[in-house]
């Protein structure tokens, strides 16, 4: 989520700006005569994307280690950010410790997921891997309990969170930690859609995490090989890119893991039909800076190469148009196994979970189709929008084709 008055979110793309911040991403040097190039425009844009794309804090640490001449206004925000996400990591640590002992005093089984296990493990700074919120997964049957047992003990629901249960989304609503501010996801299951290795993956994330001593209790990380493959459906299936390139220096420390066994990565990715998602990512890390690809596994990462400027198109888009954008995408490519009809469908159908968020109130409730008339207006608003504009209709068929080939819908 973003404010509406956030200057970031309404500066355009910017290309220059773009492939620096894709260099840091890869841990390569871009070139001094890079940011040399850089007008003030340039500067104003490579500021903004990497606020909006949570690669700031990166780009912080390069320009300090460079003898790059960085603009003082712009040097200044960068270390005003880096500074207060600092402290923020910090609250989010102490916040993951007071969840770990509360789900282990009710012996509910539980693991951090996805950046928890890297800011704080794989980052020379927890800060250089910001976290919008702390994702924490428990068995399904217990979800609603760890949640309400979090409730009575210092947590509050967040005030912009919808009202479902777990037969809507792959986790229950946010609740916020009063003492810290810090805000924090139930996730009962691995994905929201359908998608066969859901299960497989959830049980080993909670079956392989690694407890590691932090704030005074034992806290639950996932490993490096399901959390590889959590980021892997996360950034692919589940996102289509549009979680932004920090997802590309998530794969370069997490491949390179002396944990990681590359060899058992790739064969569970493809027993949980992950193969070309991981291949794409890999083929993705490897565009942004130097990777080890396996010599067996190098003609696939090349093949998926095919779909690189795809992704990053994805990756760096303009968040004002990304709801209109994914509304396109589904158009376009449809639910699994429904095919455009269906999307088309679903487009003009709301699922009684999505009127319930907009009612703040449950699915189950009549009350929810008081939301209808808000819907309408928010999916005529995006349907316009992207009826209008040609290059985000050319953009979201190429997602379509993408996901469609990643889904493996498609041939090699």
């Amino acid at each position: 989520m973003h404010k509406a008055d956030d200057w970031t979110f309404r500066v355009p793309r910017h290309e220059l700006a773009e492939l620096i911040l894709l260099k840091i991403c890869g841990g390569s040097e871009p070139d001094d005569g890079q940011f040399a190039a850089l007008d003030d425009a340039g500067w104003t844009a490579i500021e903004a994307i990497a606020v909006r794309t949570r690669t700031a804090n990166l780009l912080h640490r390069h320009l300090r280690a460079s003898t790059v001449a960085v603009p003082q206004h712009t040097a200044l925000r960068l270390t005003d950010l880096y500074r207060r996400q600092s402290i923020y990591a910090l609250e989010q640590k102490l916040v993951l410790g007071r969840i770990a002992a509360l789900l282990d005093d009710k012996g509910i089984e539980h693991v951090a997921l996805k950046g928890s296990a890297l800011a704080y493990s794989l980052y020379d700074q927890p800060a250089m891997r910001p976290l919008r919120d702390l994702d924490i997964l428990v068995p399904a049957e217990r979800a609603v309990e760890a949640r309400e047992w979090l409730l009575v003990n210092g947590f509050a629901p967040a005030p912009w969170a919808k009202s479902y249960g777990t037969e809507y989304n792959h986790q229950l609503p946010e609740i916020v930690c009063e003492q810290h501010g810090v805000t924090v996801e139930i996730h009962h299951r691995v994905f929201s859609r359908h998608w066969a290795g859901d299960s497989e993956l959830t049980a080993m994330l909670l079956g392989t995490a690694c407890p590691v001593t932090s704030s005074g209790h034992p806290i639950a990380y996932a490993a490096p090989l399901p959390n590889l493959l959590h980021l892997t459906v996360h950034a692919t299936l589940h996102n289509c890119f549009d979680n932004g390139p920090l997802t590309i220096a998530d794969i370069h420390r997490l491949w390179r893991h002396p944990d990681l066994d590359q060899k058992a990565a790739v064969k569970v990715a493809d027993r949980l039909e992950l193969r070309r998602s991981l291949d794409l990512l890999l083929a993705l890390a490897r565009e942004a800076g130097q990777i080890d690809i396996p010599a067996e596994i190098r003609p696939d990462v090349d093949r998926a190469g095919r779909f690189v400027p795809d992704a990053l198109q994805a990756m760096f888009q303009v968040p004002a148009e990304a709801d209109q954008r994914a509304m396109m995408r589904r158009l376009e490519t449809g639910n699994a196994g429904s095919g455009p009809l269906g999307a088309l469908q679903k487009a003009i159908h709301p699922t009684p979970q999505k009127l319930a968020e907009l009612a703040s109130t449950s699915a189950q409730d009549r009350l929810r189709w008081t939301g209808y008339p808000r819907w309408v207006l928010q999916r005529g608003r995006d349907y316009l929008a992207s009826m209008t504009n040609p290059s985000l209709r050319e953009a979201a068929r190429r997602d379509a084709r993408m996901l469609q080939w990643l889904r493996q819908e498609t041939e090699r």
